[in-house]
């Protein structure tokens, strides 16, 4: 009796968050010819692909888009690490924490950006981007300007940090007075690693976009190296 072999298919991916809005940027650059191949290469209809993203229930044109997208930046371009993130795309496998930023301990006082954050070793990486993008999340029901931009997410930060004790004070958007203002990127990703998250660690895996990093001092006093980028997608970390 003959034996059918079946093809291996690829692994199920439990994603939490997914940028629709990096990814239709994304793909809308990479050359039609390109598509084509990666398509074939990854196993996706590329007409699935190509649907927009901007209905929530296109969950098929989601996945198969971020196939393609991802393998493209595989195959041509710099993928770095937690400790050399450089300045393209960076991936890494961490334990992290995630939650939303908030003003305050209030829950009316929550802002629509999502924030991940884990260490390897000496390697501190913090994550933010629209809490939209977040799967499962409402779309509708938050701000309709993106999160996910570097001065979204730095004001963001600032806000959440602003009432810690030993942390800079720093204006709020239309905020007056005589708070300083950080201009460097080091303590844009030092403020990150102020950031207070209750919430328990997962095993998470992701693909990201840098925005900065460098040598930082953690509320301990202990110096690391810290990360801030904005995700591509984040997802529990396959074996």
């Amino acid at each position: 009796m003959a034996v059918i072999r079946r093809k291996p298919k690829p692994p199920l991916r439990y994603f939490l968050y997914v940028s629709d809005a990096k990814l239709d940027m994304l793909f809308e650059q990479i050359d039609p010819a390109q598509r084509r191949r990666i398509s074939a290469e990854v196993k996706v209809d590329l007409k699935v692909a190509s649907m927009t993203l901007r209905q929530a229930e296109h969950t098929a044109a989601r996945t198969a888009k971020l196939r393609v997208v991802e393998r493209y930046i595989d195959a041509h371009h710099q993928v770095g690490t937690p400790a050399e993130p450089g300045s393209e795309f960076f991936r890494g496998q961490l334990v992290m924490q995630w939650g939303w930023l908030a003003r305050s301990a209030h829950p009316d006082d929550s802002m629509p950006v999502v924030f991940f954050r884990g260490r390897d070793g000496a390697d501190v990486v913090s994550l933010a981007g629209s809490r939209s993008h977040v799967l499962g999340e409402n779309p509708e029901g938050h701000a309709m300007f993106g999160f996910s931009s570097a001065p979204s997410i730095v004001a963001a930060i600032r806000a959440h940090v602003s009432d810690l004790e030993g942390v800079p004070k720093h204006r709020w958007w239309g905020e007056e007075g005589d708070r300083p203002i950080s201009m460097t990127i080091r303590d844009h990703v030092s403020q990150a690693a102020w950031v207070r998250l209750d919430t328990p660690p997962q095993l998470l895996e992701f693909l990201a976009v840098p925005l900065g990093d460098g040598e930082i001092e953690l509320p301990d006093g202990e110096a690391v190296h810290g990360v801030l980028g904005t995700p591509l997608y984040v997802a529990h970390a396959r074996p």
